[in-house]
């Protein structure tokens, strides 16, 4: 069963009041109906089964019925990401909603493409509705952040463990077995060009792990 998001001020007194966008696709998409129980979630955590009980014009709205389990993993895991193509981050947000990741941070390295990040303002907004519709289709109940863009090396800087997809990295077990007890972590994953030698270097310094995430090119 697909869940709809309904913002936590839209829940109130024992009942929810779907936005427009939201009760067009429950109504003229899904085709539910009064008197049909639908899943919601809130994006901070809750989730909720739900029963339609009104539609009034064009907006559905009815109690809450149970709660319902919101899956949470232990690790914080925020995914540093260099600039990629747009269709590829967009499939790259849209997995790793799925997969669990807590906050994408777009990262600025030296092989990036040049001003990709430009504009972040106009880019976002389409981004975090991508992360919107994975975590619809996913059952998660809180939804991932989306960081601004910063600097790889300004990143590095503020001591949170890290570790480096690279193909000369340590095995997963190792780097697992390293991180034993972390509850975040930040997993850089370098642009098409990969990580330049000074950017390994400055990032073994700071104490990031290399991981290699296995024998084929992702």
């Amino acid at each position: 069963m697909p869940q709809y998001f309904i913002p936590r001020e839209n829940i109130r007194d024992g009942r929810f009041f779907a936005g427009e966008e939201e009760s067009h696709h429950i109504l003229r998409v899904a085709r539910v109906k009064k008197g049909d129980l639908i899943e919601i979630f809130d994006g901070q955590g809750l989730r909720h089964l739900a029963e339609i009980d009104k539609i009034e014009d064009g907006l559905v709205s009815g109690p809450l019925r149970s709660g319902l389990e919101s899956p949470l993993y232990k690790l914080k895991l925020t995914l540093c990401f260099a600039a990629v193509s747009r269709p590829a981050m967009e499939s790259l947000i849209v997995q790793c909603t799925e997969a669990g990741v807590e906050t994408f941070q777009p990262v600025i390295s030296s092989r990036a493409q040049a001003g990709f990040f430009g504009d972040w303002e106009r880019k976002s907004p389409r981004l975090n509705n991508i992360i919107l519709a994975a975590s619809k289709q996913c059952g998660r109940g809180s939804l991932p952040g989306l960081a601004k863009p910063l600097k790889f090396d300004d990143l590095l800087l503020e001591g949170v463990p890290s570790v480096l997809a690279m193909p000369e990295g340590k095995s997963a077990a190792e780097v697992a077995l390293a991180l034993a007890g972390k509850t975040e972590i930040r997993l850089f994953v370098g642009p098409e060009g990969g990580f330049t030698n000074g950017e390994l270097d400055f990032a073994a310094e700071k104490g990031a792990l290399p991981l290699n995430l296995g024998k084929y090119t992702l």
